[in-house]
C-alpha cells in the first residue's frame, strides 16, 4: 500500500499511546535502517520502531503489535525484569506449554539462513515469542491487545512478577501468563489508570524492601559492565539476607510473646492457687 495510507494506519493505531515508540514509516524493505530481506515487514531498532508499508492493512496492524509491543512494550513494562521474563518463556517452552511450543516450532523454521541454519540465540527466540503472540491477541476494531480473558491473565502476569522480583525465582511462564504480559505491557504504553495504579504498587512494595525497585530499562543503554553485573549481584545476595534478617526478627520475637504468655499464664495460676490456699 501507498506509505500514506500505512501512516494512516499506524497514526490510528498508535493515537492512545502517551509512553509508545517513535515509529517510522519506510515505503519498502530497502528503505529500513539495516539490511533487510525483501519480505520483511518492520523492525526494532534502538528503541525506536519502523513499519514497511509494502504489506497488507492487516498486516500493517500485526506488524505494530508485533515490534512495538512485544519487543518495545515489553522492555518497558517490565524494566530490569525483561531478561528473567524471556528465561522463563524458554522454561515454560521446555515444560511442555503448547501455546509457547507453537510459536516456538513457528520461529525455528523462520528464522534461518539460507543454508537452515537456526539464527537466534536462547534470549531472542523468547523475544520473538512474545512479539508474535502480540500478533495474535490484536482486536481489529479497536487496534488494542485484546486477550480472552484478559484480567484473569493480568493478574496472573502480576502475581508472577512479584514473585520472581520478590523471591528471585526463574520460574516457567505459561502463554496465558505472556498475554496477560503483552496485555499489560499494552496498557502501560497506554498510560492509563490500571499502568498508574501498578507503579504505585511497585514504588510501596520497593519501600518496604519486598522487591527492589525496578530500574528504568532504556533500549538503548550499554550492557553492564562486568563490576556493575557484580554489585547487582551483591544487591541480590543482600535482599536475600535482609528477608532471612526480618524472618529470623519474626521468629524471635514470636517465640518471645510465647515465653511471656506461659509464663504470664503460670504466674496466674500460681497467684490463684495461693488465693485459694489462703483463704
Amino acid at each position: 500500500m501507498p506509505p500514506n495510507y500505512a501512516s494512516t494506519i499506524t497514526t490510528w493505531f498508535t493515537s492512545r499511546w502517551q509512553r509508545g515508540p517513535k515509529v517510522h514509516i519506510a515505503p519498502t524493505a530497502r528503505h529500513l535502517p539495516v539490511p533487510a530481506p525483501e519480505d520483511a515487514r518492520g523492525l526494532f531498532y534502538r528503541g525506536e520502531v519502523h513499519v514497511v508499508a509494502q504489506q497488507a492493512p492487516n498486516t500493517v496492524v500485526q506488524t505494530l503489535a508485533h515490534e512495538a509491543v512485544g519487543h518495545y512494550g515489553m522492555r518497558k513494562w517490565l524494566g530490569a525484569e525483561w531478561p528473567t521474563f524471556m528465561r522463563g518463556i524458554q522454561n515454560g517452552a521446555k515444560s511442555g506449554d503448547e501455546g509457547l511450543r507453537q510459536l516456538q516450532a513457528h520461529i525455528r523454521q523462520t528464522y534461518v539462513d539460507g543454508k537452515g541454519n537456526y539464527q537466534l540465540s536462547a534470549r531472542q527466540e523468547s523475544d520473538e515469542i512474545a512479539a508474535y503472540a502480540a500478533e495474535e491477541l490484536i482486536c481489529y476494531q479497536t487496534g488494542t491487545l485484546r486477550p480472552d480473558r484478559a484480567w484473569q491473565k493480568a493478574f496472573l502476569a502480576t502475581r508472577g512478577r512479584l514473585i520472581r522480583e520478590g523471591l528471585l525465582l526463574d520460574g516457567a511462564i505459561t502463554r496465558e501468563e505472556l498475554e496477560g504480559a503483552l496485555f499489560l505491557a499494552a496498557k502501560h504504553m497506554e498510560a492509563g489508570l490500571w499502568s498508574k495504579a501498578q507503579d504505585r504498587i511497585s514504588t510501596f512494595l520497593a519501600s518496604w524492601g519486598i522487591i527492589w525497585p525496578m530500574a528504568k530499562f532504556d533500549p538503548l543503554k550499554r550492557p553492564p559492565t562486568y563490576l556493575e553485573n557484580m554489585e547487582l549481584l551483591r544487591r541480590a545476595d543482600q535482599q536475600v539476607k535482609d528477608k532471612e534478617d526480618r524472618y529470623m526478627l519474626w521468629g524471635g520475637l514470636q517465640a518471645i510473646i510465647g515465653l511471656v504468655l506461659i509464663f504470664g499464664g503460670i504466674g496466674l495460676f500460681i497467684l490463684g492457687v495461693a488465693q485459694m490456699f489462703g483463704r
